[in-house]
């Protein structure tokens, strides 16, 4: 919501000068540094159009809306109730943090958060007034402080600190930064924490690069998807991460590298496969097709699908509270337990093997070839184990 197109109606009217669209974008004037930076890379912030500039964070094709005019925000509440008046379920906010995110006063950008969080507030308000059981999504790419600021505003918020550290931890093989990293990502869901709204839980999106790329071990990727699966808030897989699909982003202006077809057949073409790109990380006969991935039952694919069955079995996981029992070098020992359930998940962060005592239960998930036995487990490289609790 924060930009429309160079090519949009709203944008070729401003560019006419006619009322309102004019007021609905930022124009250069005598105060605007025209070399202006963004601060996550060296792009600049205004964008020269004809003889004129006007300001696009995001580049020369997205215009930024200028929402200081509040018949903008009268007019984007008439484009929720289209979609939902047509039966859509909810919204993903993209770059939530970005509609306030330019000082029209000083000509410089700048976040403006509790602009920001008023405007959200009254438009989740609304949403909820058509629809009280749609379901709101944010992204708020930011730190830990910043994200905590938009709390309790959505429904599900997804949870960026929490994927860039895990997918480190599991770079590091690092038992302690797993800690580390649920006590910073998830304190909301440790005890005597606050859920104001759910975690959206996730390893990749459409800006980053992909999980098998970056970690370069599919049985680290198991890992990660098994973590996220057993940790209470809602999870999220981008589309591929599930087959292993490779994609590494050119940079932040270029993404699609990360963003390839989804590859259903092996040879790379089929009834209904998308081919609106050729493939550069997922040529045919890679092994990551979904025709490939499905037949093979230690797949990605597969303990994904394995993971998903146990979370629809598990619903009470949402919502539930974690507490670190225990860690040593090689795992890290985590209960989950909400009123009246509760498992104790062991995770093994090496890519060696390592035995460790169980408490008494009955299995109820095991990723990897782990072997259980007279009280003990011998958990696989990457392996994890859920008992529980009799």
């Amino acid at each position: 919501m924060n930009h429309v197109a160079v090519t949009s109606e709203w944008f070729q009217r401003a560019l006419r000068g006619e009322e309102p669209y004019k007021n609905w974008f930022i124009w250069a004037n005598e105060k605007a540094d025209l070399e202006e930076k963004r601060h996550w890379d060296e792009s600049k912030i205004w964008q020269k159009i004809g003889d004129r500039y006007f300001y696009g964070i995001f580049g020369p094709a997205s215009p930024d809306l200028n929402f200081e005019s509040k018949e903008l925000w009268e007019e984007i509440k008439r484009i929720f109730k289209f979609w939902l008046d047509n039966g859509f379920d909810g919204f993903r906010l993209d770059a939530a943090k970005h509609i306030f995110d330019f000082d029209i006063e000083k000509m410089r950008f700048h976040y403006q958060h509790e602009k920001n969080i008023e405007f959200w507030k009254e438009m989740v308000s609304y949403i909820k007034s058509i629809k009280n059981d749609a379901l709101v999504i944010s992204e708020v790419w930011d730190a830990p402080e910043i994200v905590r600021k938009y709390e309790g505003i959505f429904d599900i918020s997804f949870n960026f600190p929490l994927a860039e550290d895990l997918k480190m931890t599991l770079k590091n093989e690092s038992p302690q930064e797993l800690v580390e990293t649920l006590k910073k990502c998830m304190t909301e869901y440790l005890p005597n924490g606050k859920v104001l709204s759910m975690s959206g839980n996730f390893l990749t999106n459409h800006d980053m690069t992909r999980i098998l790329s970056d970690l370069k071990d599919e049985e680290k990727v198991k890992l990660g998807f098994s973590i996220l699966y057993t940790l209470p808030g809602i999870p999220f897989i981008y589309y591929g991460e599930e087959t292993g699909m490779k994609g590494i982003p050119l940079d932040v202006n270029f993404t699609e590298d990360s963003q390839e077809p989804f590859h259903w057949y092996e040879n790379g073409f089929g009834p209904g496969q998308t081919e609106w790109k050729g493939y550069k990380f997922n040529p045919p006969y890679s092994g990551e097709s979904f025709e490939e991935q499905i037949n093979k039952k230690n797949s990605i694919l597969n303990i994904i699908k394995n993971l998903i069955r146990f979370r629809k079995s598990n619903p009470w996981i949402d919502d539930a509270r974690i507490e670190i029992l225990n860690f040593d070098q090689n795992m890290v020992k985590l209960r989950c337990y909400s009123q009246l359930n509760e498992f104790i998940a062991y995770y093994n962060l090496k890519s060696s093997k390592c035995s460790v005592l169980l408490e008494n239960g009955e299995e109820l998930l095991s990723i990897g070839n782990n072997k259980a036995a007279q009280g003990y487990v011998e958990l696989s490289p990457y392996g994890v184990y859920l008992i529980k609790k009799s």
